[in-house]
């Protein structure tokens, strides 16, 4: 019986002493599989000092059925009671009775999804790798002892043993074993002697691909196959994944099993397609090749299986990319709606007049986008074993420029290759060196695009979700547009990468990127201190920001200014408002009485300090304080906080606890009875506050009217900004600063930071493009 609930499903051992010749079970345990070293000899002991049935006793022999069980027992008795090996029938009685008793478990239909622990998409992608398997038919060329190596690194599959069947035009598939031993261990077992013997143990356990007849296929599975519409090579072609136990026991299927058989399938039909002619021939060369599943895992395979140590794994073992862009299914183009259903977008036309065309080159620029990401990925892995080998630790020294590698590695690993400098060298150019044939004309293409870049501070100065992000590089003055589908939809204008752009064939990509964007106020020190190290106040030239020595400075840089945001961040602000009491939005619930609203508000209006505000769905005022013990620095008067009348309920909202309590006490006095307080909220500020390059809260629900009111509080306040002094400008104007050059690098970085934080905690940001148009600071 196996038993689910770890990644692998598991079967316990069930250790049982019997005493003769009354059969009584003086001692047993439950076994997990990481506990059965010494298991016997531990219920044994216990059986004797605390046996389950009578007083502790010792018995004149003891007779165990595995000479390995009798050693350890030995070992345990210490030669105080003689100990032998014979078999015991009583204990196989004794588990037929326990079976017998024991309640039949509903195994339930067999599925392809094994009650729920394979997914639909797995399955899906196992039919399309069987159905080109089964399309090459191996079986034709190659016998059952003509044996592969498979190693899978992304599944954990290293030094497997495949064996193809099918020749005798019976079971036709794959066998996987865990390695050669296992696979001769199989053949032992399954020889005519270990048969006629009566022998029922595999001895090793194994994965197995075959295909099924539609006639031999349970009526569960092939109605899912129909139900799904999962398609297949012919009636007799429906692939079946098993895996076996040690004693041949069918193992209940987890994800990985399936994953692993589809990964051979996949990349053993392009295998095969190439090198079928190996398994006709007695003499050939060994051969040692890497092909990508769908989910880009490499998979590897040698032939014959000992040649594997012969190949040296630190080179390209990949076939040609255009062999590799073969076997990569493209993602088919999936219309939104039919050809001839009015288009989504409610122009009233059909999708094929209106959004199709545009649908079909999204997508193709999505495809293409993908495959060059991917590219990328494969040389990295394979510059990354070659540096390895040619370098060891020396070139592992790369980590030492980041403060946690790990996590930094999207931008440190592709660092560690295009730019670290090794023994003189980067490690592609090393590469290059020594094997520059055996790159592919396109891989050689994207490398020379690759060493062209360099590594800088770049800005988002505009995005366009799911799609691009344009980027201003704050060092060299250098502008992209990126193909972006991720981080369009994570970063905000104004946000600034530490990042590697590359330029290739019409197109930017962003190949490394820092993990942690930073807002404008904290990236302009970093721009300062590199300017700083390159002694440069203009624009940079982009060959001295391919120096490996200055990027090794940028990085320091900005991972220093983000420990220096996490220790802020550590501390949260001390907000307050005017009258120093902690900032703390509250909003208090009042119930009218019935009939008493047109009262209500006359007795608001008449105060002296409520001034209404237009509002087409209900009244609405402002509590304002003339008495303020500051004057406010645009000379409005000083707002407490506002009210704003529905039909039965009173609401009065403020910014701090001790206004909120004033409030109170002044509504209930000059309302009286009419009203009653029914409830309080708060939010704290400080819990809008998010880190950098993570996705904003999701904005307060205000009503249109507060939005309204916000909207124009706002613009009130822009409108005079510019001829206020500000402490952030030593107490000039923005008008005035604008003057000197100094000036106006000053207040555009304070622009760039209130538009920053716009983005990130406003539904509805301000425009800041009319305060720069006034100011004559470049809109970007």
């Amino acid at each position: 019986m196996f038993i689910h609930g770890r990644d692998e499903p598991y079967r316990p051992e069930f250790v049982v002493w019997m005493e003769l010749p009354d059969h009584h079970v003086v001692g047993h345990a439950v076994v997990m599989p990481e506990d059965t070293e010494g298991a016997v000899a531990r219920t044994l002991r216990r059986a004797l000092t605390q046996p389950a049935a009578g007083s502790p006793r010792q018995p004149d022999v003891i007779r165990v059925s595995d000479a390995a069980i009798a050693a350890e027992v030995r070992a345990e008795v210490a030669g105080t009671i003689p100990v032998k090996v014979a078999p015991t029938p009583e204990l196989d009685e004794f588990l037929k009775h326990m079976q017998a008793a024991m309640p039949e478990v509903e195994g339930g239909e067999a599925s392809y999804f094994a009650g729920g622990h394979v997914s639909p998409a797995a399955v899906e992608k196992l039919f399309t790798a069987a159905f080109s398997l089964f399309a090459i038919k191996p079986w034709r060329v190659a016998d059952d002892t003509q044996v592969l190596r498979m190693d899978i690194p992304a599944l954990g599959v290293d030094g497997a043993c495949l064996s193809i069947i099918g020749q005798l035009d019976e079971s036709r598939g794959v066998l996987i074993f865990t390695s050669l031993d296992d696979f001769e261990q199989f053949l032992k077992a399954t020889e005519p002697d270990a048969i006629e013997h009566g022998s029922s143990l595999v001895g090793t356990e194994l994965l197995a691909l075959t295909f099924e007849a539609a006639t031999v296929l349970p009526a569960s599975m092939r109605r899912e196959a129909m139900e799904h519409g999962w398609a297949v090579a012919s009636a007799d072609a429906y692939p079946l994944v098993e895996r076996r136990d040690l004693d041949g026991a069918p193992r209940p299927l987890v994800e990985r099993d399936v994953e692993i058989a589809t990964a051979c399938a996949l990349s053993l039909s392009a295998f095969f397609a190439k090198q079928a002619a190996i398994f006709k021939s007695d003499t050939f060369a060994p051969v040692c090749e890497s092909y990508f599943d769908d989910d880009d895992r490499e998979v590897r395979f040698t032939v014959p299986y000992e040649a594997f140590t012969d190949f040296d794994l630190a080179e390209s073992v990949e076939p040609e990319f255009d062999t590799l862009l073969q076997q990569r299914a493209a993602e088919p183009f999936r219309p939104r709606v039919g050809r001839n259903t009015p288009c989504p977008c409610g122009s009233g036309r059909k999708y094929k007049k209106c959004h199709l065309a545009d649908d079909e080159a999204e997508h193709a620029r999505r495809q293409a986008t993908a495959q060059t990401h991917a590219m990328d990925e494969r040389l990295l892995n394979r510059f990354s074993r070659f540096a390895l080998q040619a370098f060891g630790p020396a070139w592992e020294a790369f980590e030492d420029d980041f403060t946690d590698p790990d996590e930094a590695m999207q931008l440190a690993l592709p660092w560690s290759v295009y730019c670290f400098e090794v023994e003189g060298t980067t490690v592609v150019d090393a590469y290059l060196d020594a094997r520059e044939s055996r790159c592919s004309q396109e891989e050689r293409s994207r490398l020379d695009a690759q060493r062209a870049a360099w590594l800088s501070v770049w800005e988002v100065e505009d995005i366009e979700p799911g799609k691009t992000l344009t980027l201003h590089d704050l060092l060299s003055g250098e502008r992209r547009t990126v193909q972006e589908t991720g981080g369009s939809q994570v970063l905000i204008r104004r946000d600034a990468l530490l990042a590697r752009v590359v330029d290739h064939d019409g197109v930017s990509l962003i190949c490394g990127t820092h993990p942690r964007p930073l807002s404008p106020i904290y990236t302009a020190e970093v721009v300062r201190r590199a300017r700083g190290r390159l002694r440069r106040r203009r624009a940079v030239p982009v060959e001295r920001l391919r120096d490996a020595a200055f990027g090794r400075h940028l990085i320091r840089y900005w991972e220093e200014t983000i420990a220096v945001v996490d220790a802020r961040g550590a501390t949260p602000p001390d907000l307050r408002n005017r009258d120093g009491d902690p900032l703390l939005i509250t909003v208090d619930d009042f119930e009218v009485m019935p009939g008493a609203m047109a009262e209500v508000e006359a007795r608001i209006a008449e105060s002296d300090d409520a001034e209404k505000r237009p509002n087409e769905d209900s009244a609405a005022y402002v509590i304002l304080r003339p008495d303020a013990p500051q004057p406010p620095p645009n000379g409005d008067p000083d707002v407490l906080g506002w009210v704003q009348i529905a039909p039965t309920v009173l609401q009065v909202g403020t910014n701090s606890q001790a206004r909120a309590d004033a409030l109170r006490e002044r509504i209930e006095a000059v309302c009286g009875t009419c009203v009653r307080h029914r409830a309080r909220k708060h939010l704290n500020p400080l819990a809008l506050l998010t880190s950098p390059g993570k996705p904003p809260p999701e904005p307060m629900t205000t009503s249109p009217e507060q939005a309204r009111r916000l909207a124009e509080m706002k613009m009130r306040h822009y409108t005079t900004w510019l001829d206020q002094p500000l402490p952030a400008l030593n107490l000039k104007t923005p008008r005035q600063c604008v003057q000197t050059a100094a000036g106006r690098a000053e207040v555009d970085l304070l622009l760039k930071h209130m538009e920053h934080l716009e983005q990130r905690f406003s539904d509805a940001p301000v425009d800041f493009s009319t305060l720069r148009r006034e100011l004559g600071i470049a809109t970007r």
